[in-house]
């Protein structure tokens, strides 16, 4: 009976790791964990301004409602054009993506509206570059001269 009894106790206990093998594979877990998380801001910048807007409200808007308020936080005077009509500036937004898959999505890339909320998810900073109406008229009626 004894034999069977010490059987029984040894398939029951597992074996355990030494306290500095837990504590390495503790400290690897929690830094793939953090690693893998997406802070909660994203930076945006334009011309030599920065801001940090919060990403979950950045998901939630369309694209067109994000360059509305970029044009109303970032858009100097100069950056509209004054006619009869008043136009709004053009936007690009270009982002720095936090997680790349391959050669295409490194550095600075320009962000199409459709799949905003996928995009801005991955996205560590944005660059909000305006190109003035005005300028481009001027640009062109220049070249054509």
């Amino acid at each position: 009976m004894s034999r069977i009894t010490s059987t029984r106790q040894s398939e029951t206990q597992t074996p355990t790791l030494p306290a500095d093998v837990v504590s390495a594979i503790t400290v690897l877990h929690n830094f793939v964990t953090a690693s893998q998380q997406m802070p909660p801001q994203v930076i945006v910048t334009c011309r030599d301004e920065r801001r940090a807007f919060g990403r979950t409200a950045l998901q939630a808007m369309s694209y067109r409602k994000v360059v509305d308020l970029f044009i109303q936080r970032f858009a100097t005077k100069n950056d509209w054009w004054i006619s009869e009509i008043r136009y709004k500036p053009e936007v690009s937004i270009y982002a720095r993506f936090y997680r790349l898959h391959g050669e295409e999505d490194e550095g600075m890339v320009l962000l199409d509206e459709r799949g905003w909320p996928e995009l801005v998810g991955n996205a560590v900073k944005l660059t909000v570059v305006f190109t003035s109406l005005k300028f481009t008229v001027t640009a062109q009626s220049s070249a054509a001269t």
